[in-house]
């Protein structure tokens, strides 16, 4: 799966380091991530998000899709890295 990172913008370093933070906390604190919270994740728009992981075969619950298991199956773990790689460099 493929899904392109688009939206790309201009940001302040301080805007910068607040969206990695918010990223790694939607893909790491919770079990279950939210259609909303993938898209904007990803950068695509949430009925892309439900389609794709339809295809895949993940299914979601009242909670939203299993975290762990998004993670995996869209491949997100050297995205998730990376994200955590930049915040690491942002702060030393």
């Amino acid at each position: 799966v493929n899904l392109l990172m688009k939206n790309i913008r201009t940001v302040s370093r301080q805007e910068y380091d607040a969206e990695v933070e918010d990223k790694i906390q939607k893909l790491t604190k919770y079990a279950y991530i939210t259609q909303g919270d993938l898209a904007e994740i990803i950068g695509c728009c949430s009925a892309t998000v439900k389609t794709e992981l339809n295809k895949l075969g993940v299914e979601s619950n009242c909670f939203g899709w299993p975290t762990t298991k998004v993670i995996n199956v869209l491949g997100l773990q050297p995205y998730l890295d990376n994200l955590i790689k930049l915040r690491k460099s942002c702060r030393a």
